[in-house]
């Protein structure tokens, strides 16, 4: 055999062992996708602790349904109503109607929201603000969490501290 002969079959074993290597990969690398993508008989489906004060809504937020969560409150001449908990991608929302029931305005106020558990135990504690509210009129409380506390029981309120 001459000298380019031998050449050019290594070149072609190279290349062929190459291209078995190639689709080897390329086949193991399917049957894995595959794999991966077909439920595990074996593994029970994990189970979910139903939240007690939780309703799920049609598009997967979740809305609190606690009654004393949702019912009006009073601090001070602040009167807190349309109590609201969604939540939404391990987020928390809470809004509320806060109604001046005083005869004087109300000025700015940061508050503390306390959120409770069944047992009255904080949960967490997350910020608010109030706007100044005239006597007899209504202000929306805005505020929210970066954890999900949906099924909270109740919640108490305090002005925060300068």
């Amino acid at each position: 055999m001459k000298k380019n002969e031998k050449k050019r079959i290594m070149i072609l074993v190279v290349v062929a062992i190459v291209i078995i290597a190639i689709l080897f990969f390329l086949k193991n690398r399917i049957k894995t996708n595959q794999l991966e993508n077909q439920p595990n008989s074996n593994v029970p489906p994990q189970e979910q602790i139903p939240e007690e004060f939780v309703e799920v809504l049609g598009d997967g937020k979740k809305k609190n349904i606690s009654q004393k969560l949702t019912q009006t409150k009073t601090f001070q001449n602040y009167q807190f109503s349309n109590i609201q908990l969604v939540g939404e991608e391990g987020q928390t929302f809470m809004t509320a109607d806060v109604k001046n029931i005083g005869n004087t305005k109300l000025e700015k106020v940061h508050v503390d929201i306390t959120i409770l558990d069944k047992e009255e135990k904080e949960i967490l504690t997350i910020e608010g603000i109030i706007d100044p509210i005239e006597p007899n009129q209504t202000v929306k409380l805005n505020a929210a969490g970066s954890i999900d506390f949906v099924d909270a029981y109740d919640f108490s309120i305090q002005i925060k501290e300068n």
